[in-house]
């Protein structure tokens, strides 16, 4: 069976959307960053796929069981190690049993096409990867375990998904559609107007933060 691993941070006041909260203040970004993971969540049900929240922080925090049991996630730390280290770390212990597909909490609309589109190609390619517009990705996903994606990369730079697609080389890997992460106010901004032209069905938890602004 796969496994879809959602990676997040347990909800502390301060530790999250640290630089939107530059823009909105910590409660706002807080809010936000809760939002944004229970549409996250919520966009990975019904994909035929077993559903991993992995947490950096607390794993106990009231807030991540509460979210565990509604959407019925598994819940598991991600370990020490840098980013890197704890996304081979995920691979490797849940790839024996089918594909993972690791997201990020960061990207509240992205299209649940997408996530079917990586599940299904990853029946016949190692490695998928969603491209994000900041020079990252939103989504990673592989069949066989692949530790060097992983080592010794410059993350939160634009120069993590060049030096993942040229590790990439010699193995059968797609690239999906690009979308993008709101981590600053300017994404914030367009999230807005995006979600105005969507179906009211489409990041619930977002838009009710976000009708409560001032």
């Amino acid at each position: 069976m796969s496994t879809i691993v959602i990676f997040a941070r347990a909800p502390e006041l301060g530790a999250v959307k640290t630089r939107l909260a530059k823009a909105v203040g910590n409660e706002r970004a807080l809010a936000l960053y809760e939002a944004f993971l229970d549409d996250t969540c919520a966009l990975t049900q019904g994909l035929g796929a077993r559903r991993v929240l992995a947490v950096a922080g607390d794993v106990d925090h009231p807030r991540v069981a509460h979210l565990c049991k509604s959407q019925r996630l598994t819940v598991e730390s991600q370990g020490d190690g840098d980013l890197g280290a704890r996304m081979a770390r995920a691979v490797a212990t849940h790839v024996a049993t089918g594909p993972v597909v690791i997201i990020g909490s960061d990207a509240p609309t992205l299209p649940r096409a997408h996530l079917h589109q990586a599940l299904d190609e990853l029946m016949a390619h190692d490695v998928v990867i969603g491209p994000s517009e900041d020079g990252g990705y939103y989504l990673i996903g592989a069949r066989v375990e692949v530790p060097e994606l992983f080592l010794e990369v410059e993350w939160s730079t634009a120069q993590v998904l060049p030096t993942t697609l040229q590790r990439l080389a010699g193995r059968s890997s797609l690239v999906l559609p690009p979308w993008y992460d709101v981590d600053t106010e300017d994404d914030l901004t367009r999230l807005k107007a995006e979600l105005a032209g969507l179906p009211s069905s489409v990041a619930p938890a977002t838009r009710r933060v976000l009708g409560s602004s001032t």
